[in-house]
């Protein structure tokens, strides 16, 4: 009884190990470029915190910092699984080998690090075309802070124009202001 106990034990150990194995393997191939494209937004964001550090050497060190080590990872799991669940979407609910499903995931998932790496690029960049992108993607350069980029922004006027800058709530009160004045 305990040896056939045992002998049972042993054949869903395999099974379980085998299932592994063979999604594991079948998404392999998927998954590295997926993996190449997280190194790649690492290292461009590494570039961006370079760049943050040289304009502002005050509010940022510049160093590859491992803080986001526990995203990255997080990230790179959350894609291995739905790559491994796309796979059997394609296999078991499509009963189709052309691998569609796992496809698409991979190529939102290669657009998506491609956007976060071009968003890394443009940001804290003064190239014309970085400038362009600028004015569709995200600023990260906050991310690299310890501060708000609008308050550096707003104490380098200070420095700059020799008066205090407005604030936006001035601001709005002189455009009523102005606005008023036509009206009467």
């Amino acid at each position: 009884m305990k040896e056939m106990m045992l002998h049972k034990l042993g054949q869903y150990l395999t099974s379980v190990f085998g299932g592994l194995l063979l999604a594991i393997e079948t998404s392999i191939n998927f998954f590295i470029p997926c993996l190449l494209a997280v190194i790649l937004d690492v290292v461009s964001a590494y570039f961006l915190n370079r760049r943050v550090h040289r304009k502002y050497p005050e509010s940022s060190d510049g160093k590859f910092k491992s803080e986001h080590k526990h995203r990255v990872l997080t990230t790179m799991l959350i894609v291995w699984v739905v790559i491994i669940l796309a796979n059997y979407i394609d296999v078991s609910v499509r009963h189709s080998d052309d691998m569609f499903a796992v496809r698409f995931i991979v190529g939102v998932f290669l657009f998506y690090e491609l956007w976060s790496c071009l968003e890394n690029w443009s940001s804290m960049n003064d190239k014309p075309i970085a400038k362009a992108l600028q004015r569709v993607m995200v600023n990260k350069a906050e991310r690299h802070l310890n501060v708000k980029l609008s308050d550096i922004l707003l104490k380098e006027e200070e420095f700059s124009l020799g008066e205090p800058a407005r604030t936006e709530q001035t601001q709005r009160q002189k455009k009523l202001g102005s606005g008023r004045e036509k009206e009467t």
